[in-house]
This record gives C-alpha cells, sequence and structure tokens, in this order.
C-alpha cells in the first residue's frame, strides 16, 4: 500500500484571511482597512474543492473548506482558521479518509498568519502571502492521517491570488485564488517577484525528507458585520 500520501493542510482559503500590517506596511505589501473604522473586521471563509499535490503527484483532495478570517484595520496583516470537509488521499485507488480531529475526512490548521502582498514587482497583481505555524523552525505546520497508516505534515508558505481585489473601494466580500505550474509547483513564490522564493513543502509519515508542494483551489472570505477596503 503507497504510504506517500500528498499533502493537504492549510492554506487555500486561507489566502482569503484578509491581512494587513501596522500603518506602515513593509515593502511589497499593502493594508486593508475596515469601514466601520473597527480596530478589527472579521469575516466567514467558503470554498469549494481544495487539492493539494507534491512534485510526485501524490496527493489529497478535499470538497470543501470552511472557516474565519480577520484583519487589523489599517495594516497588512491578518490571520485565518480553515476547516476542510471530506478529505481523502489519491494515491492507493481506495480513498481513505484523513483527519486531525478525530471526524472522518475532517482537517483543521489552527490560527494561520497573513498578509497582502504585491505578486509583481509592478504592483499589478495583489495576493495574500500565508505562513503556516512553525514555519522556518523546525516544528510546526498542521499534520493530519490518512485512515490511520500515514501521517502527513505541511508548513512552509504560499502566496494566492486575488483575482477581483476592487482596490480603494469597500467590499463585502473578497475572492482568493491557487493554483500551480507544473505538477507540485505553486505558480506564485515570491513577494514582487524578487528575492528569495517561498514555499509550500510536505513530508510523509512525519519524519521523512520535505518535498515542494502546491494547493489548488479557490474561495471567498465574507465579511460580516462591515465592508473591507483593500488599499493595493
Amino acid at each position: 500500500m503507497n504510504k506517500k500520501l500528498m499533502d493537504l493542510a492549510t492554506g487555500v482559503l486561507a489566502a482569503l484571511a484578509l491581512a494587513a500590517l501596522p500603518a506602515m506596511a513593509s515593502a511589497g505589501e499593502f493594508a486593508a482597512d475596515c469601514e466601520n473604522g473597527a480596530a478589527t473586521c472579521t469575516g466567514t471563509v467558503a470554498g469549494g474543492k481544495t487539492e493539494l499535490k507534491n512534485d510526485k503527484g501524490e496527493g489529497i483532495s478535499c470538497a470543501s473548506v470552511g472557516g474565519k478570517a480577520t484583519v487589523t484595520n489599517g495594516s497588512a496583516t491578518g490571520a485565518v482558521e480553515l476547516t476542510f470537509k471530506t478529505c481523502k488521499e489519491n494515491i492507493t485507488g481506495f480513498g481513505f479518509s484523513c483527519n486531525n480531529t478525530g471526524v472522518a475526512g475532517e482537517i483543521k490548521t489552527g490560527s494561520i498568519i497573513t498578509h497582502y502582498i504585491w505578486i509583481h514587482h509592478d504592483k499589478t497583481t495583489p495576493g495574500i502571502k500565508i505562513t503556516l505555524p512553525g514555519f522556518g523552525t523546525g516544528t510546526g505546520g498542521v499534520t493530519f492521517n490518512c485512515a490511520g497508516f500515514a501521517k502527513k505534515t505541511v508548513t512552509g508558505t504560499l502566496i494566492e491570488h486575488l483575482p477581483f481585489p476592487n482596490c480603494g473601494t469597500f467590499q463585502a466580500s473578497h475572492s482568493a485564488e491557487f493554483t500551480e505550474t507544473s505538477t507540485g509547483v505553486q505558480k506564485y513564490m515570491q513577494v514582487t517577484t524578487t528575492g528569495e522564493k517561498t514555499d509550500l513543502i510536505s513530508n510523509n509519515d512525519a519524519g521523512g525528507a520535505y518535498t515542494t508542494t502546491s494547493q489548488i483551489g479557490s474561495g471567498v472570505v465574507t465579511w460580516t458585520g462591515t465592508k473591507v477596503r483593500l488599499t493595493c
């Protein structure tokens, strides 16, 4: 039985979790504003099928994702917590269920930090950079089991594209999407297309070597109680 299941874990919508950095955003970042002036705005995340796979094509897919997002008024930093539903591995041919909560097919990410960023240096492509828990420390990430026989850990970062940011206007919702350029390779891996590349990575049985991983999916964050304006 092939134990090299793929990764899932995090992200996908996460992207939606609008972000922000305190009043002065770092280079390559832009802020978000809450229409009602509240210190923090919150929203709900919803999306359909999400797929993660490594560069060998080993993967896991989930039928849907939900959760909550927050954004700090006037900054570029936020957070998102996601719950993936009906998650199954697609390597063995049996579609074994994957989870980390004790509920079949359910995977939770915990809190994930997000930042609004420019994907290209000419500031034509806004996005969200998502950083999984424990990234850069050698620990943390999101770990789950499939059918009790294989454990998987996903960590690192991923960048999500905002296809309809409606920059400069208050919006009730924002959408985001992830894609890849080849099997297991994310389409976007740099802020402003410069500097060191970032990557989403996963391993097998929570101890094997990490390998590059991509996430494919999309989702929408719907703001509750107020609208949000992206200053991109």
